[in-house]
């Protein structure tokens, strides 16, 4: 079973100094029927102005990923952590019991482009933790590239759910299967850019997919694409 969310479709928020479309509800954005996917909970796609960003600010029983697709975000946390995240570079906190944060575009020209993924994890009240880690563009050429997982392998970032992230950059009629690893997960795929077919699915920039009941999907790229596919617990 297959459910396509168009980018147009998707919640919408024009702050000035920041421009993000959402997934799922967030914010002010509520829809009753995109609340979440599995464990998905927070699926956004965020463009900070230069010299803006978020002041500190409190999450609590969450995990949450940043992909940084552009620019450079400063961070900093209530654990002493200050760190800067580029481009290609991944950030995984667990909020657990409760952690303070604020992320900064320091650039006075230059915008950052990121996504941020949350999602529920799978106990309570776990010991706040950082880390992050670059992952080299070549590695994902016309491969899927693991990006976060919920076992402790290789340079994967680890997260608190049994969940998989992985980057593909697919060259222009390319084919590649996924297969999932869990065989009782859902797929959530997302086309960072470029356009993709998926079993006669057309996909283009902003544009999601919700994958059930099924073990492997195709994939083929209309043009040069850049797409995230997540295996997400479906409870």
């Amino acid at each position: 079973m297959r459910k396509i969310e168009r980018s147009e479709n998707r919640g919408k928020s024009e702050l000035g100094w920041l421009s993000t479309r959402f997934s799922f509800s967030f914010a002010e954005y509520l829809n009753p029927a995109r609340m979440n996917f599995g464990v998905l909970r927070v699926f956004n796609h965020d463009t900070i102005s230069a010299l803006s960003g978020f002041p500190m600010h409190h999450h609590e029983q969450m995990e949450i990923v940043t992909i940084m697709l552009d620019g450079v975000l400063t961070h900093t946390d209530s654990m002493g952590n200050r760190a800067e995240l580029r481009k290609d570079e991944v950030q995984v906190m667990t909020a657990g019991t409760g952690i303070n944060h604020g992320e900064w575009n320091q650039s006075p020209v230059a915008q950052v482009h990121l996504l941020q993924i949350w999602m529920y994890p799978k106990e309570r009240a776990l010991l706040p933790r950082y880390e992050q880690h670059r992952f080299d563009e070549s590695g994902r050429k016309n491969n899927f590239q693991l990006l976060v997982s919920g076992i402790k392998k290789d340079e994967a970032l680890f997260i608190h759910q049994d969940a998989t992230f992985n980057r593909i950059n697919l060259a222009s009629s390319k084919e590649i299967t996924y297969t999932l690893t869990n065989r009782t997960c859902g797929l959530f795929v997302y086309v960072i850019s470029g356009a993709i077919t998926s079993d006669a699915e057309k996909l283009h920039a902003g544009d999601s997919m919700e994958v059930t009941d099924e073990v492997s999907i195709s994939i083929v790229a209309d043009t040069d694409s850049d797409v995230l596919v997540i295996e997400v617990p479906r409870e």
